[in-house]
């Protein structure tokens, strides 16, 4: 069977608005394909610095280490400049 290729153009502004209009599974798949899009060439495995980096988040995150998004704004809002 012959493949067939189709060039499309979109205006980003109509593309918004169609992947607004998704299920939250349907958005889901659209956001681990476009993760594998843009990122795979980040081979972070192989990057022993990257590993490092996300093992001690890790860690810090057991241990309770964090702060939430919203006590980070809170914590910005806070500061003075």
């Amino acid at each position: 069977m012959a493949e067939h290729t189709v060039k499309l153009e979109i205006q980003f502004e109509s593309l918004l608005t169609a992947v607004s209009s998704l299920k939250p599974a349907e958005k889901h798949r659209l956001l681990e394909m476009l993760e594998e899009e843009l990122f795979e060439d980040d081979n972070l495995e192989n990057d022993p610095a990257a590993m490092a980096d996300i093992q001690t988040a890790l860690a810090d995150y057991a241990a309770g280490d964090y702060l939430t998004h919203r006590e980070f704004m809170a914590q910005q809002r806070n500061q003075v400049v």
